[in-house]
């Protein structure tokens, strides 16, 4: 069945004066689609001579030979599938890994049809053109450039934001895009209001802010489609390696509707397919996984609280002199903590909560001054 997620999908990436059509995979070993369907297009839907692209979408995945044989079958008319559009999607908000995957696998369609000719030219002698080993060298080389942008994608992960006390990652699936907007918001308020469109952002968006005695590092990931197949993968690998950097994971269960069949109104009474299960699998063993609707005011409002109570702090208790010196110190510690307390009497006196990370920098601050230090949670 045709999804309204997909038919979102779709109508964000076609340009408005094409004419398309949208049907579903039926595993067809020659075409994917069954060839009663082609008859039905070419009778019913397909124009002859118009100015007009026609693009027929195919909500499934076809492996080359298919796509050039459904071609071959309707030659007045673009095919595309499920994976195209994903990849066409990803690749317009300037995701370097979607386009170069669009362009292996337009290699790998020619290929296929420089094969298909390579054959029907047998008989007349052999295939003189070289296009089959160009192809085959072109498809060794885009192979290649999208490893390295794996490795450089995944590296730039790594370095990012090494200062922070933590990293929190914001995940939701396809189709689901507002309501993690709403929750990255009330994370930080310098999230990006805008990121609302279908299939966004195309790559991790991050952010800095302040929560609790914390600087964490927000970052909006990529949304995840359905079962993860091993291409998407590999044109969401920052969203993957956040998986593995992130302290706590948020994720947004909004009601999935890459599955429900846009048909049936019952259908939308479905309870949320919750990704929490398939997030664990990419996340190291000791990261908070969070699960949110993302619809709920009252979760939206304490998502702040629920982060913070999965970051670990100590409390301190702390004396200082009365210097010039011992003065900054006090400034400083309400730029990197939480100050709960403080008095003025024969010392300054202060409670404090830390982040665990910075806890070792404000023991140096503090004795620089000449202060001492108590630790009320040992």
């Amino acid at each position: 069945m045709i999804t309204y997620t997909f038919e979102r999908l779709v109508n964000a990436v076609v340009e408005s004066n094409t004419r398309i059509q949208i049907v579903s995979a039926t595993g067809h070993n020659r075409y994917g689609i069954d060839p009663e369907t082609i008859d039905q297009l070419q009778e019913t839907w397909i124009v002859e001579d118009t100015p007009m692209e026609q693009q027929l979408v195919v909500d499934g995945i076809l492996h080359p030979g298919q796509i050039v044989d459904l071609s071959d079958a309707i030659p007045s008319i673009t095919v595309q599938d499920r994976r195209d559009i994903v990849l066409r999607r990803l690749s317009d908000g300037n995701n370097p890994l979607a386009t170069i995957c669009l362009e292996l696998r337009q290699c790998r369609i020619d290929h296929r049809q420089a094969m298909q000719q390579q054959r029907h030219a047998a008989t007349d002698g052999p295939d003189d053109s070289g296009r089959v080993n160009e192809l085959n060298h072109r498809k060794q080389t885009l192979q290649d450039s999208i490893e390295s942008a794996i490795a450089d994608q995944q590296q730039l992960i790594k370095n990012a934001y090494s200062d922070v006390d933590a990293r929190i990652g914001v995940i939701n699936p396809i189709g689901t895009e507002s309501a993690a907007n709403r929750m990255c918001s009330a994370l930080t308020s310098d999230a990006d209001s805008q990121i609302t469109g279908i299939l966004r952002p195309v790559t991790p968006v991050t952010t800095t802010t302040t929560i609790g005695p914390h600087e964490v590092a927000v970052t909006r990931m990529t949304p995840l489609v359905n079962q993860i197949p091993t291409w998407y993968e590999r044109v969401i690998a920052g969203t993957l390696e956040i998986f593995d950097e992130a302290d706590v994971v948020v994720t947004v269960n909004s009601i999935d509707y890459t599955q429900i069949n846009n048909e049936s109104a019952d259908d939308i009474k479905k309870p949320s397919v919750s990704i929490s299960t398939v997030v664990e699998q990419y996340c190291r063993d000791d990261t908070e996984i969070l699960s949110r609707t993302g619809d709920s005011d009252d979760e939206v409002n304490s998502i702040r609280a629920d982060v913070a109570a999965e970051l670990p702090d100590t409390q301190l208790s702390i004396s200082l002199p009365y210097t010039d010196s011992a003065q900054a110190t006090v400034s400083q510690l309400y730029d990197d903590t939480t100050v709960e307390s403080i008095s003025y009497d024969e010392r300054i006196t202060l409670t404090v909560r830390v982040a665990v990370t910075q806890t070792d920098a404000i023991r140096r601050a503090v004795t620089t001054a000449g202060g001492s230090i108590q630790d009320d949670e040992q």
